[in-house]
């Protein structure tokens, strides 16, 4: 699933929008978004200088972002 940032949306929000347009309620969740990964890093890179890729693991699902998209990929996309 593909979610595109808007123009004036912080990274760490695209990320809680991302689930919630892949039908997946962090809410519900025990733990919260800064438990998987320091969202102050979202703040110091430079996504606008040269393509940058960040790959992780949020909420048990493989996330990849970038400067304008956030990509969630499911257990059923990696088989």
């Amino acid at each position: 699933m593909t979610y595109s940032l808007g123009s004036d949306e912080e990274m760490a929000e695209a990320v809680i929008n991302a689930f919630h347009a892949a039908n997946i309620d962090v809410f519900d969740k025990p733990t919260e978004l800064d438990d998987w990964v320091s969202t102050d890093i979202f703040e110091t890179l430079h996504w606008t200088d040269r393509p940058v890729f960040l790959s992780t693991r949020i909420w048990d699902q493989r996330v990849v972002l970038c400067a304008e998209e956030v990509r969630i990929y499911t257990t059923g996309d990696l088989e």
